[in-house]
């Protein structure tokens, strides 16, 4: 059954927190399960390897355990050009890059706990502050806390697997969810972009679904790997790559040029 992707409920604090704890154990799954030389193996991430990759999940969460650390990672001015999430990314790396492998995960372990519970029912003196960014929108502190964080995690999971021939873990239960709300936020780009019409987005796999886009009779369709679409709207594919991977159906111009430059924030 195909069901209106603008009717996607939106989290809140206690699926946020779970959504949270089950990408940071998944996540830790894998990386406790990496040989030596994964570590050094580069990431559809270009500019990371594998290391470099952990040592941004480590940074990240080691933000959420305190407000002095959240501060202080936040303060860092982005170069010309830079989204401010480079700037912290860059500094969490840079910070991280004489740390072995067993002392990223041994920070992971310290770290993560707190900032989950942070993030889903604290920090509220800072959840309500709402700001623009150039592929989120204007988005709140409370929106990046309960879905980009664990989102964000989800996706290096799925980088680090393709960056070491590893299986991809997954449950419709989590999984699904996560992808359910990426579609949430592709929903609301794409309608803009549809001039009035619908389409269908049908993901396989595990994490997939059916749903509308837009009201009425759909004139098109998409469909295509979950994994894939995750892949392709994060900006990892190419558009070129990720319309080969799709298969298009109905009007193929309007879903061509519904997924131009689309971009979802991970």
């Amino acid at each position: 059954m195909t069901a209106s992707a603008e009717s996607i409920p939106p989290t809140h604090a206690d699926e946020a927190h779970r959504l949270l704890t089950d990408a940071f154990a998944c996540f830790l799954r894998l990386i406790e399960s990496l040989h030596a030389d994964d570590w050094s193996k580069p990431t559809p991430c270009a500019a990371w390897d594998v290391h470099d990759m952990v040592a941004h999940q480590a940074g990240g969460y080691a933000s959420g355990a305190s407000y002095r650390e959240m501060f202080r990672q936040y303060a860092q001015i982005p170069k010309a050009g830079q989204l401010p999430e480079d700037a912290i990314n860059a500094l969490q790396v840079g910070e991280r890059k004489a740390k072995t492998p067993a002392e990223l995960i041994a920070e992971l372990k310290r770290v993560g706990p707190p900032a989950i519970h942070n993030w889903a029912y604290g920090f509220n003196a800072v959840k309500w502050i709402a700001l623009p960014h150039p592929v989120g929108g204007f988005m709140s502190l409370r929106y990046l806390m309960w879905v980009t964080h664990s989102r964000d995690t989800w996706m290096h999971r799925l980088d680090i697997c393709r960056a070491t021939n590893r299986p991809f873990e997954q449950s419709r239960e989590h999984d699904g969810r996560i992808v359910e709300l990426v579609v949430r936020d592709a929903a609301k780009k794409l309608r803009k972009r549809l001039n009035g019409k619908a389409l269908t987005l049908t993901l396989t796999g595990v994490a997939g679904g059916a749903w509308q886009v837009g009201n009425g009779e759909p004139a098109a369709g998409l469909e295509m790997d979950a994994l894939d679409f995750n892949i392709f709207v994060s900006g990892r594919f190419s558009y070129e790559e990720g319309m080969a991977r799709a298969k298009r159906s109905g009007d193929t111009a309007l879903v061509e040029r519904a997924f131009k430059n689309l971009l979802i924030l991970y």
